[in-house]
């Protein structure tokens, strides 16, 4: 700065109606010889500080001259305050800097003790860094806070956090890391790995972010197995292991930084050698980490075995598998979505083989059905759920073994001896005399009485071709939970041979039913093939107001087109063809399973669209049939060999024939039941097995005399338009004592109530704030989401990490539990004792 400059400077500080006094600390002396050639205003004088003469300037400024301007120049730094007699006097006088560094802390006001802090990087405090650090708003300046606002904004960080300018600098690599070689060049490198070593334990003789991470990745794992890793690890223990935990846990949960974790921690697994030393950890300590993907695969592993072994009850620290699975797919587990779909697969391969080996079939035909729609159906599910999650993961070597014995134990141990002990009960009597409700009842028993019902209103059925029971059953769940949908299911019998053309006949008004060896059909007389106009035109002679259309039209339609088709309609069939399309596809039979997944899905938001578009209120969801499914084909030599019966109509589960089929394979059934004319037989194999016929497709299959193929499913839905009343979940803290004298606490939470279609599932986080509100610990997530009405079933057990601190049983904290997405939300906050302390 010039002489010049100064000048005009100093003369503007001492311009002004009131007596003024300038300090001038000139650091290094420079201008102490031209002091003297500065040309101030004519109501200004200079005194100049010698180190001796403090005492008579101070008399000089507040007793012996109380109007004149002065400028007080010192050629050396400002002493001390309590070694600078004139302290006082500089608070409340302007002040001058000649050294740009020092008009800089006079405009960040940064108190001059701390000017040898900012000198250490004079490179820094250029324009842009110099707004960035302004942005910090550091509201206390300490040598440490300086340091630390100049490394987080070399970090980018736009707040004074230590943690957040650490979790920066390490996304930026491993090697060739951009932030810190900026901290390099900057000569506050150093520093930085003083700060990891007082905030997070790492020492390190020459350190590098690698190094760093995997000390924080090995405490981190210490802490969750309670110190059992291996020996080899327990070299890369930080002594502060709860801030560790804390710097790894947001590292996996923040958004910006969970994928650079994975990668991270994939590179640490094998640097770790953890999947050759996980052997010697106990599958106990094992279940408690989630910091690497080798503990998942262990445990996949693990429960693999264990089912191949039939040791289905087989657990680790008291959980059995689905309750490990249920665990590790938990929010909390960082790589939950990983491996959700694997974890969901063996849960569901546990059910089957599990099932399997407990069920027992049930001597009549009406406790067979009983038993089957009372929770029998499930191993239907289940295996379907394993293969649906097993085709999107794809198939590895781990798996075939498991896939082979669950594939073994449902077709032959289930599938075949139910649908073989079933026929042997099905006898032609018994299902001619059967008095349930039977498909051909379905207009009289459940859409005539519904139309009939009080309050009126047009009623939509939804046929879905192929829809079997246990796929009902989960449409069921996920409408129970629509607070607009109140939804109800029982069953029908199917007719015989359970097919297309049939069985929607059989859904029509009739009083009549024939049927030829060639399944031409005729509904009172009038024929009905496999067409909506015919099927139109029958229900159209009892519901004039009545109309047949295509479920994917009415999906895909807009509104207006949708209230022109159903205006002044009473009745409308909808017909669904998801399931039995792909299914009989020979090139889409593997993807039944997801045609059912996506049929539950579409017919859920049509019934919703429906509500909200024309006010439909009432609804019924049906089938046609339903169907077997096995993944495995069967080999030419188990097919049943029909060349040499002259049959109208061959199938690969059913015949049709003027006279019984002689065959030990082979049931007939005279199709009378339908109607007196009728003198047709329809004839399906005793077992799951199919019969020989051109063409492909024999893992998806119907027509025949299963339960899976028999058993029909009617959904009876009312809808309720507008606003309903609904909640959310209540979680409250269920332990009794609230204190905590440890870094790490264990706390148990209970879900109030089930999940209902009025009560909805919700994301909430728990964390401990000191009584100003700042976090001590890292946020948990809770998922409350249980639907059991067993409160026993309804507790949830969560683990808290502290931060490092100094912790007084004086002092107040709080637990916290608030809304995932918005922390601002609380819902409960309680006060708790915490007595412990770090160093």
């Amino acid at each position: 700065m010039d002489l010049q400059e100064i000048e005009n400077k100093l003369n503007t500080l001492l311009t002004g109606t009131e007596r003024k006094i300038v300090f001038w600390y000139d650091d290094d002396g420079s201008y102490e010889d031209e002091i003297d050639r500065l040309h101030l205003s004519a109501e200004s004088k200079v005194i100049k500080l010698t180190g001796s003469n403090h005492f008579a300037a101070k008399l000089l400024l507040e007793h012996q001259d109380l109007t004149t301007n002065y400028l007080v120049y010192a050629p050396f730094s400002r002493p001390e305050d309590k070694e600078n007699p004139l302290a006082d006097i500089f608070y409340y006088s302007e002040h001058f800097y000649s050294d740009k560094l020092i008009q800089l802390m006079g405009d960040l006001n940064i108190p001059p003790e701390y000017q040898d802090e900012v000198k250490k990087y004079k490179k820094f405090w250029t324009g842009n860094n110099l707004q960035k650090f302004k942005g910090l708003e550091i509201e206390t300046y300490t040598n440490e806070t300086i340091s630390l606002g100049i490394l987080c904004v070399l970090a980018g960080v736009k707040t004074l956090s230590f943690e957040e300018m650490a979790r920066k600098t390490v996304l930026a690599g491993l090697t060739d890391n951009s932030i810190m070689k900026k901290m390099e060049s900057q000569k506050i490198d150093r520093v930085f790995w003083r700060f990891c070593e007082r905030q997070l334990g790492y020492q390190d003789v020459n350190p590098t972010i690698q190094k760093f991470l995997v000390t924080m990745l090995v405490t981190y794992m210490d802490v969750q197995m309670n110190g059992n890793e291996p020996k080899s690890w327990k070299s890369f223990i930080s002594g502060r292991k709860n801030d560790a935990v804390i710097f790894i846990k947001n590292l996996m949960n923040h958004d910006e930084s969970k994928d650079f974790y994975d990668g991270f921690a994939g590179k640490a697994g094998d640097e770790l050698n953890a999947s050759g030393l996980i052997g010697q950890i106990s599958p106990e300590d094992v279940i408690l980490s989630d910091a690497l993907p080798d503990f998942d695969d262990y445990i996949i592993s693990w429960i693999v075995e264990k089912l191949e072994d039939q040791m289905h009850d087989e657990k680790i620290s008291g959980m059995t598998i689905p309750e490990i699975c249920d665990t590790r797919t938990k929010t909390g587990y960082h790589y939950s979505g990983k491996y959700q779909e694997r974890y969901r697969m063996l849960a569901a391969a546990y059910f089957v083989l599990k099932k399997v080996s407990l069920h027992r079939y049930q001597p009549t035909i009406k406790e067979a059905i009983e038993d089957y729609v009372g929770g029998a159906y499930q191993i239907d599910t289940y295996y379907r759920k394993f293969y649906y999650h097993l085709d999107r993961i794809g198939m590895d070597v781990r798996m075939e073994k498991l896939r082979d014995l669950v594939e073994n134990m449902y077709t032959n141990k289930y599938l075949a001896d139910l649908a073989c002990k079933w026929n042997q009960s099905l006898t032609d009597e018994a299902y001619n005399t059967y008095s349930e409700v039977r498909q051909e009842d379905f207009f009289r028993h459940y859409v005539k009485p519904f139309m009939n019902e009080s309050g009126g209103g047009r009623v939509i059925v939804i046929i879905s071709d192929g829809m079997r029971y246990e796929c009902a059953r989960e449409l069921l769940d996920h409408l129970d939970l629509d607070e607009k949908c109140d939804a109800k299911i029982e069953y029908m019998l199917s007719v015989l041979p359970s097919e297309t053309t049939l069985g929607m006949a059989s859904l029509l008004p009739n009083k009549d039913i024939t049927v030829n060896d060639s399944l031409d059909i005729f509904v009172d007389d009038m024929h009905c093939g496999n067409n909506m106009a015919e099927r139109q035109r029958i229900l159209q002679s009892v519901v004039p107001k009545s109309a047949c259309y295509d479920f994917d039209r009415i999906l895909q339609a807009r509104q207006a087109e949708i209230r022109e088709l159903f205006q002044d309609k009473d009745l409308v069939y909808l017909y669904q063809n998801q399931i039995d399309q792909r299914g009989e596809g020979q090139r889409s039979d593997n993807e039944v399973f997801n045609a059912c997944q996506e049929a539950i899905d579409e017919i859920q938001r049509l019934i919703r669209r429906l509500t909200g578009y024309i006010s439909n209120t009432r609804y019924l969801v049906t089938a046609d049939h339903g169907f077997i499914y096995k993944r495995d084909r069967l080999p030419e030599s188990d097919k049943i060999d029909m060349e040499k019966i002259l049959a109208g109509c061959k199938s690969k589960r059913y015949l049709l024939t003027q006279a019984p089929v002689e065959n030990d394979a082979l049931i007939s059934r005279c199709m009378a039941y339908l109607s007196m004319w009728n003198q047709v037989y329809v004839t399906t194999p005793m077992g799951a097995d199919i019969i020989r016929t051109p063409g492909g497709g024999q893992n998806y299959v119907h027509g025949g005399s299963s339960l899976q193929e028999m058993i029909i499913p009617v959904i009876k839905v009312n809808t309720f338009k507008g606003k309903q009343d609904t909640d959310f979940v209540n979680v409250e803290l269920s332990s009794f004592h609230h204190r905590v004298t440890g870094i790490e606490v264990k706390l148990d939470f209970m879900q109030m109530e089930p999940v209902t279609d009025r009560v909805k599932p919700r994301r909430l986080q728990a964390f401990f704030v000191d009584a100003h509100g700042e976090k001590i610990s890292f946020p948990v997530p809770i998922t409350a989401n249980i639907k059991s009405a067993d409160g026993r079933d309804r507790l949830i057990q969560e683990k808290f990490t502290l931060k490092s601190g100094r912790y007084s049983r004086d002092k107040e904290y709080f637990l916290v539990i608030a809304d995932q997405d918005d922390e601002r939300c609380e819902l409960h906050r309680y006060k708790f004792e915490i007595d412990i302390s770090y160093k």
